[in-house]
């Protein structure tokens, strides 16, 4: 069975912290869309074999090619300077994992992040006499850096937390979208076009 080529051209490189965000989404989209056993073994880990008897060698090596494969793609996923730092790891998984802690941090330090931007998204409240325009600014802000971690925050909750935090004057049309029969299926991008559209 042939194997989809990943092209190496459509890789994004990992320059540094600047990009790593964007890397990271457009990395595991351009891997997983070529090749999604290729993005799998680069995840959840290489293929270990085993000494069972009823093993098929032939499914062995394709496997064992593959975790190659994905070792090779992260690299050219990778500054030079980026993948001297983790190029002490043997397979795709394990350099991949170091990639993300040199940007990310620890899983404690990520949950540190997490319980910041709960916190941060819990205080969000509007200033006095801004304009819609910058309490959305502020408040995508956060949304967006939520979106860069498996922090699981509902549009239901987002939606809630937008429309009670704005000042009285926006009671009415708070009001207004709140009594949509939709309002728990609602996505973000369409409460903020009801607020803005109201604005106007």
């Amino acid at each position: 069975m042939d194997e989809q080529e990943v092209s190496t051209n459509k890789i994004p490189r990992l320059l540094g912290q600047e990009n790593y965000i964007k890397w990271k989404v457009l990395f595991e989209a351009a891997v997983n869309y070529n090749d999604t056993k290729l993005w799998n073994s680069i995840r959840n880990g290489p293929y270990v074999p085993t000494a069972s008897p009823n093993n098929n060698p032939t499914l062995e090596r394709q496997m064992r090619r593959r975790d190659d494969k994905a070792l090779s793609v992260l690299k050219l996923g990778l500054s030079w300077e980026i993948l001297t730092s983790v190029n002490h790891h043997t397979n795709a998984k394990d350099m991949y994992d170091a990639v993300v802690e040199m940007f990310e941090g620890n899983v404690e330090l990520r949950d540190i992040k997490k319980d910041r931007l709960k916190q941060q998204l819990d205080r969000f409240k509007f200033k006095d006499e801004e304009r819609l325009k910058y309490v959305l600014q502020r408040f995508m802000a956060i949304v967006n850096e939520i979106r860069t971690t498996d922090l699981q925050i509902s549009y239901f909750d987002l939606n809630k937390k937008l429309l009670t935090s704005l000042s009285g004057e926006w009671y009415t049309a708070s009001k207004l979208i709140r009594e949509k029969v939709n309002f728990p299926n609602l996505k973000l991008d369409d409460v903020i076009s009801f607020l803005q559209a109201a604005e106007h």
